[in-house]
């Protein structure tokens, strides 16, 4: 029974994946002959910043046709960006977010879900504009108090370019010289666990902070067993050497689950809703990853090596937040051969601190299906097929 609830939880993820996957926002653009304060007016006449209810979804969106009756009560909103492609040249963006309340035959997913528009909504909103700019352009052009927009808005947008040159200017300086600086310093990484950075060079010295693993630091001095290094807020502290490890390429985790054949393309912090106990009714950070290149279907090991990188990561990223937003990490590989991996936070804290062995962290992991994960099972998996 167990093991049956497991498998829904998963597949569940899954379908949460894939819903996800196949509502990426797509947006439908136009430029016209017009300043931006007239096609924003004009905008406002069609009612085209209030929402609106939909007769039937059929027609408006990618769905397929037999999910269709599951369907009920379709409403639209668009969402507009005008950007100035001149000062009497305006773009205009437009998405369609379509909503309708889903009844699950099942009973067990029903609720309001967002649908991808098929770009007919976007299409004819654009149409429209177009017919009233043309018909009214006379009364839009002739409005001062739209002209004086006009000149209010070219004035903001070269004092906007302006400053975003200057801070480009100051990020480009910063960067050159941290790479001098970088190619000087001696750096270190906390080799494991939790260690403390101390005041002084000596055992029972208060503590400035607690370090964790993967942690960065600059050496600053090097005075027996012990080294000073530098800290953000432009002080100093004391490690012993010997709970550091010099800095090295391969301590990048992103890097290190690059090499393993994935790389992300989306995540989202949402209530976990399986039943898997370590996970249940907790803010969880969903990541979906797929192959690079060509690769269709990673190995075992491949696969394995990329989530616990992942898990990891993200970990580090967690314990370094000022507000930590989600309690487990949950991998969707969007390959052929699929899979799901899914880590508590405290699991994983316990196995980057080493407190526990890495066969006893993935035994607290939730592996499905477990044969693409690791290689025996995928060795019994196929002798039993």
């Amino acid at each position: 029974m167990k093991a049956m609830r497991s498998a829904g939880m998963l597949a569940a993820v899954l379908l949460l994946g894939l819903l996800l996957n196949a509502q990426t926002p797509k947006g439908v653009q136009r430029e016209f002959a017009f300043p931006i304060t007239a096609v924003e007016a004009a905008l406002k006449q069609l009612d085209a910043y209030t929402g609106a209810r939909l007769p039937t979804l059929d027609g408006f969106i990618t769905t397929e046709r037999a999910q269709l009756p599951h369907y009920q009560r379709p409403y639209y909103e668009y969402k507009i960006n005008l950007t100035m492609a001149g000062a009497t040249r305006t773009e205009v963006q437009v998405r369609a977010e379509v909503s309708a309340w889903f009844e699950d035959p099942q009973g067990q997913q029903s609720g309001y879900q967002t649908l991808e528009s098929n770009g007919r909504l976007e299409s004819d909103l654009l149409d429209r504009l177009g017919e009233y700019l043309t018909t009214n352009q006379s009364k839009l052009l002739a409005d001062p108090s739209a002209l004086v927009k006009q000149i209010a808005a070219v004035r903001q947008q070269e004092s906007d370019a302006q400053q975003q040159i200057a801070e480009l200017e100051q990020q480009l300086q910063q960067a050159q010289t941290g790479s001098e600086h970088a190619d000087r310093a001696e750096l270190v990484t906390v080799a494991r666990g939790r260690i403390a950075v101390l005041k002084s060079p000596e055992e029972h010295s208060p503590v400035v902070l607690h370090a964790q693993a993967q942690d960065e630091f600059e050496v600053l001095e090097h005075r027996g067993a012990w080294l000073r290094v530098n800290l953000q807020d432009a002080s100093s502290g004391w490690v012993r050497s010997s709970d550091v490890r010099p800095a090295a390429a391969g301590d990048d985790s992103s890097s290190s689950a690059d090499s393993a054949g994935f790389m992300v393309i989306r995540k989202n912090v949402m209530p976990f809703s399986g039943d898997w106990p370590r996970l249940k009714g907790k803010p969880t950070l969903y990541v979906w990853a797929r192959p690079l290149g060509s690769s269709l279907n990673a190995s075992p090991a491949g696969r394995l090596h990329f989530a616990q990188a992942l898990f990891r990561q993200r970990y580090l990223e967690a314990v370094h937040s000022p507000q930590r937003s989600f309690e487990g990490v949950v991998v969707i590989f969007l390959d052929a051969g699929g899979g799901v991996a899914a880590a508590n936070l405290e699991d994983i804290g316990q196995w980057v601190d080493e407190t526990i062995k890495e066969p006893v962290f993935q035994a607290r992991c939730s592996f499905d299906p477990r044969s693409e994960f690791f290689a025996a099972a995928r060795a019994e998996a196929q002798r039993k097929r």
